[in-house]
């Protein structure tokens, strides 16, 4: 993980809550309340800009990662057809011993620069091996090399 991304903005951007897209998300929720739920979601902050917008810029790894949780601060509800802007910025890296731990902050704003939304999510990735493991790893692959011929 790339803790030097502390602080940073990783997008900037304006979005509009598309009815064909809240429609999609009524439908996959299928709840008497689904409508009320999908304008007070309609968003992923990690993915908003784009499918690596914020994965890439970490440095996440995917093979080491997973989200580790998702908190909500609503002020209201989404408006179909309203555009949004919306900035994403890593509020917190912290090193756990063999974890690193991700705080990203997706802060949604209306068209007056009122606050809808902020979205809090958690990325935890478990560190490498170090470097000494991987050298007594490629040792040992010489070793087992050398024996079988």
């Amino acid at each position: 993980m790339n803790l030097e991304t502390l602080g940073q903005v990783l997008v900037e951007t304006e979005v509009v809550v598309e009815p064909e897209s809240v429609a999609l998300l009524v439908d996959a929720l299928g709840t008497p309340t689904a409508g009320e739920v999908a304008l007070r979601l309609p968003f992923f902050g990690p993915t908003v800009g784009g499918s690596d917008s914020v994965v890439g810029p970490i440095g996440l790894s995917l093979e080491r990662g997973l989200a580790g949780g998702q908190s909500f601060e609503w002020h209201r509800s989404f408006r179909l057809g309203e555009q949004v802007s919306v900035v994403v910025s890593v509020e917190d890296i912290i090193d756990k011993g063999t974890l690193h731990l991700a705080t990203v902050l997706s802060e949604y704003r209306d068209a007056d620069g009122e606050l809808i939304q902020r979205q809090r999510t958690v990325f935890v990735e478990r560190k490498p091996a170090d470097s000494s493991e991987d050298s007594d790893a490629a040792v040992d692959e010489r070793s087992a090399g050398e024996a079988s011929t």
